[in-house]
């Protein structure tokens, strides 16, 4: 079994029964959304997407970092801790952390996370009208500390493009604006 795929059925394993917020679909779906996204922009190496599986799984299940090096090795562990989020602070605090830490994150990490922004984006802005607004602020505040440090390289990225254009129509939205 190659490795994305040892990914995925681990993640399935470990998310277990958690569906997703708005939709009551099994997790997976965000995952394999997440992964059919960057495969859709020429993404494809075992490690990208494996991390891609596995971006969610220290954050929301009960696995640590350290049986992530131990199941997938150091190159995918690398790209899920740039991916997982502090859960320490309060909301505000957590998500200028993560906007820091995203700007100077690898490459991949970053491609990653945008594939996960574009698929949130689908669901959390049309689902949630009182926590789409926040959550687009956020996402185009990890989008401009991205560009910032990366410039015309990621500006110029179709993923990049696709996830910008999904959270400023978003953010046009009535709902957004209301909030």
């Amino acid at each position: 079994m190659d490795l994305s795929a040892r990914a995925r059925d681990y993640a399935v394993q470990k998310h277990g029964a958690q569906t997703r917020k708005y939709s009551d679909e099994p997790y997976v779906t965000h995952l394999d959304a997440v992964v059919r996204l960057l495969t859709e922009h020429a993404i494809e190496e075992e490690n990208v997407l494996a991390a891609a599986y596995l971006h969610d799984v220290v954050e929301d299940t009960l696995v640590t970092m350290q049986e992530v090096v131990d199941e997938f090795g150091d190159d995918v562990a690398r790209l899920v801790y740039w991916l997982t989020d502090d859960e320490t602070g309060n909301r505000k605090s957590r998500m200028k952390m993560a906007t820091w830490r995203l700007a100077q994150a690898p490459w991949n990490a970053k491609l990653i996370k945008l594939a996960d922004i574009v698929d949130n984006t689908r669901s959390i802005s049309e689902a949630d009208p009182n926590f789409g607004p926040v959550f687009l602020r956020e996402k185009r505040a990890v989008l401009s500390e991205m560009a910032e440090v990366e410039g015309d390289r990621i500006t110029n990225h179709p993923l990049y493009r696709q996830a910008a254009a999904q959270v400023m129509a978003d953010a046009a939205s009535p709902a957004a604006r209301a909030g």
